[in-house]
């Protein structure tokens, strides 16, 4: 038998730490893409969607003032005097409007935006299952194999090997042993041969 090939004992330990590394930065791509995925439905959740909701009556009520101012402006003309220019109100008025509906756009959009990303993340949380599970389960088995293939050689290639003279050395003291015993190894024992019977006495030959 030839000796235990320590390259490939290294080869398998180098294959072992590489499985090892493949694993950590799995998991590390998992936990940010999942990190980064929940910080967004955070922020949606309880920062843009409230932020909107405070913003929509808000403008409700800017909106509300510049009519008032309007409505103000349009009261002068009932003394008789000149019709004062409206044209400012009126702008207001349209602005007004103008950002109530952009908030109300944004609100409307968040929500949506909030429904869909919590229905895809269930999609990707399916989708990577098999990988997760690979992470948690797969992977340390075959690294704790890997890990116990290489003791397993390492003990093999550390138990010493007796050379061709030793084997013959052993083997001649067993045949001593045997002689010594009054045994006879099996590949010095002569073959038996049959004793022809005596001739008995007054037989006619």
């Amino acid at each position: 038998m030839g000796p235990a090939n320590v390259t490939s004992i290294e080869a398998l330990e180098r294959f072992r730490h590489a499985v090892v590394r493949f694993r950590e930065e799995i998991m590390i791509a998992l936990s940010s893409a999942e990190s980064e995925i929940r910080g967004t439905f955070v922020w949606i959740e309880r920062e843009r969607i409230p932020h909107w909701k405070r913003l929509v009556p808000k403008r409700a009520e800017e909106v509300a003032s510049a009519k008032g101012a309007l409505f103000r402006k349009e009261l002068q003309t009932m003394g008789g005097t000149a019709r004062p220019s409206i044209i400012d109100e009126k702008k207001a008025i349209q602005k007004a409007i103008r950002v109530l509906d952009d908030a109300q756009q944004r609100l409307e959009a968040a929500k949506r935006w909030h429904v869909k990303l919590e229905r895809e993340f269930a999609i990707y949380k399916g989708a990577v299952s098999p990988v997760a599970s690979m992470v948690d389960r797969d992977l340390p088995n075959a690294i704790l194999r890997l890990r116990n293939m290489v003791l397993a050689l390492e003990a093999y290639v550390s138990t010493p090997t007796p050379t061709l003279a030793q084997q013959l050395e052993q083997a001649n003291n067993s045949i001593r042993t045997m002689r010594r015993s009054g045994e006879t190894a099996p590949e010095e024992a002569e073959p038996a041969t049959a004793k022809p019977p005596e001739p008995t006495k007054g037989a006619t030959p």
